[in-house]
């Protein structure tokens, strides 16, 4: 069987602490290859520390946010009245609408790119925090800082398989990829093959044929996750457990499932 070639990538490194030391133990146990920046949370300083010393194992990119916490610029038509991100939803509806400004989502993008470069951290690729990084205008914008910043990859959030109109949700997300999949290649930025859940992979474990189909694609495929520490969970719930992913990505059945499908492990450097 030849050797497909897998990206096992975190999100939300500097969100809080105990996310970050969750994402953390998953890197120093060779199973995380990938992880994303958040440039305006709480422990963002905490998490570019650590990024510092771990540049030789995994590879950096910027989780570009854009729903949660305050922007690093003046963008009024990202935020709320009170001067905070606007929701997912909202942002949604105001992409689609006509009311978001390029300009000011490529100042905001910029300024979040550049709060993670200052520190010294080299750059892979940009991805967006729930995927907002391709809304209409949101990927116009991503587009025009990486090919000013010379970054040549960033994650398009498509499936390309049936099970992506397993939700509303979800299938709204592949819909969207095929705009941003255009803007992306018109500014010759890579991007992996395929995008899986890493609870695509925790379902596969008792179906490895389904694991074999997922996996046997060409080129790179990203499996994303959000691990964390159990304390994570309970300082911030959300809609997935952390603990659990970190605890299945660090288990023998994880490890099973990469050795039935002959896979590489590499990281953003390689698309």
């Amino acid at each position: 069987m030849s050797s497909h070639r897998l990206i096992i990538h975190a999100d939300d490194f500097g969100e809080t602490e105990q996310i970050t030391l969750g994402i953390s133990e998953g890197i120093d146990a060779g199973l995380i290859t990938s992880t994303s920046i958040m440039a305006n949370m709480p422990a963002t300083e905490f998490a570019l520390a650590r990024a510092r010393s771990m540049s030789d194992r995994v590879s950096f990119g910027v989780h570009l946010t854009l729903c949660e916490g305050r922007p690093l610029t003046c963008a009024p038509s990202l935020v709320d009245s009170r001067g905070n991100f606007c929701s997912k939803r909202r942002l949604f509806l105001r992409s689609l609408t006509g009311r978001l400004r390029l300009a000011e989502v490529e100042a905001e993008v910029a300024a979040q790119v550049a709060r993670v470069a200052a520190a010294g951290v080299r750059i892979s690729h940009l991805d967006g925090h729930k995927h907002l990084h391709q809304l209409p205008v949101v990927c116009k914008a991503v587009a025009n800082v990486a090919r000013r910043c010379g970054i040549e990859r960033v994650r398009l959030a498509a499936m390309h398989s049936i099970a992506a109109f397993s939700s509303p949700s979800s299938a709204v997300r592949e819909i969207l990829s095929v705009h941003a999949a255009r803007v992306f290649r018109d500014a010759s930025l890579r991007f992996p093959q395929r995008l899986i859940d890493i609870g695509v992979c925790m379902a596969a474990v008792s179906r490895p044929k389904q694991w074999l189909r997922l996996a046997s694609v060409p080129g790179i495929i990203e499996i994303f996750c959000h691990p964390g520490t159990e304390l994570a969970d309970e300082e911030k719930p959300g809609s997935c457990r952390r603990s659990a992913e970190l605890e299945f990505l660090l288990s023998a059945p994880m490890r099973e499932l990469l050795a039935a499908s002959s896979s590489r492990l590499v990281n953003y450097w390689s698309v």
